[in-house]
């Protein structure tokens, strides 16, 4: 029997949450009846401009794309007024994470994430065998920062940072971040992960973008994502800023053609949909309010400080009720694998999902 090493065989699999056809085969439901809310998806969909541009790309799969992304990076260095050469995409946000991992750690060396964020940190860390250090949260399931700095010693090389936090919703404010970035050594790689930044409303947020544009830092990283936003999650395709030194060097480890030609043309589409990236902001903070309305007249506490997602805590063992809702045709995200054994996450999809969430939420509890 061939050995695994031991970092990796103490790792149990990421489990994202349960696909709609899977949750059709265990119980036999119908698809049109089930309410998806358990993995921060867009429920406004794919942008019809997206849509368009894909069904005239399709004639070009059998070409392999362009392992530089030209036309992608050139459309979002306009967007963002960046060099394009300050850009870098991998196939989702996540495996720009085992790039970083795989790139910087050497022999000896750790990664930090907090305790509570998010898994692939720690899932990466170990599966480039090298140890993870899981950094204690401060009260009420937040980052702490100043843990963080007091942990860094000579073996320190990454630390992952999610803002806001998936799955906690909390947020690290501008002026925490900044004192942060200053006081960590040049020598460390700070991955700051905004994935869900598009729906933050905290005028506290950072611009965090300043450290690489304004202050030329070349230990930092800033991941994005299409799958969010923009609703393209089945596409799979992540992007980072920093300086390109930094891009090099993670390059080296980077798959060819790792994102696909559909995915550019659609991640390129997708510049252009502002209306889409509002709208999509505003079902979330007008679902996110009715669900929360809701949550209090049942009694039930939650974090939902920023993000298309809130966690709630149902004060027992989160598995029942994960598998009872979910027969009854409700799928949400047990945060049981967080060490968080009382609570779920869940994102908002459309009114009547919502409504269900809930009917479905007081029947089971």
């Amino acid at each position: 029997m061939i050995r695994q090493p031991k970092l990796i065989n103490s790792l149990s699999p990421y489990v994202p949450g349960k696909p709609i056809e899977t949750v059709v085969r265990e119980y036999g439901l119908d698809p049109k009846d089930i309410a998806k809310l358990a993995s921060n998806e867009n429920p406004l969909g794919t942008p019809e401009k997206v849509k368009k541009a894909l069904h005239e790309a399709i004639d070009r799969v059998h070409i392999y794309p362009d392992g530089g992304a030209f036309y992608l990076r050139e459309k979002m260095g306009e967007k963002f007024n960046i060099d394009p050469e300050w850009i870098f995409f991998g196939n989702g946000a996540a495996e720009i994470i085992e790039m970083a991992s795989k790139a910087l750690l050497d022999v000896g060396e750790t990664a930090f994430y907090s305790q509570y964020d998010f898994a692939m940190y720690k899932v990466a860390t170990y599966a480039s065998n090298h140890r993870g250090v899981e950094i204690p949260a401060a009260p009420g399931y937040r980052l702490d920062l100043d843990a963080f700095l007091k942990a860094i010693d000579d073996s320190t090389k990454i630390i992952y940072l999610s803002n806001p936090s998936n799955p906690t919703t909390t947020m690290i404010s501008g002026e925490k971040l900044d004192s942060f970035v200053e006081q960590v050594p040049d020598d460390i790689l700070i991955v700051i992960d905004e994935a869900y930044f598009e729906f933050v409303e905290n005028r506290d947020y950072p611009n965090s973008m300043k450290y690489i544009q304004e202050q030329g830092r070349k230990n930092v990283i800033i991941l994005r994502t299409f799958s969010k936003i923009y609703g393209l999650a089945g596409l799979r395709v992540g992007y980072a800023f920093a300086h390109p030194d930094l891009l090099f060097m993670l390059g080296k480890v980077r798959s060819p053609f790792n994102v696909n030609i559909l995915a550019q043309v659609a991640c390129t589409a997708a510049m252009d949909c502002d209306d889409h990236v509002r709208a999509s902001v505003a079902h979330v903070k007008k679902e996110k309010a009715y669900v929360l309305k809701e949550l209090d007249r049942i009694g039930l506490s939650y974090l939902a400080e920023e993000g298309n997602f809130i966690a709630v805590d149902t004060k027992r063992d989160i598995v029942p009720v994960f598998t009872e809702m979910q027969r009854r045709g409700v799928i949400i995200r047990p945060l049981h694998g967080y060490n968080m054994p009382h609570w779920f996450r869940m994102s908002f999809g459309h009114r009547p999902d919502n409504e269900k969430f809930i009917r479905v939420l007081e029947e089971v509890l």
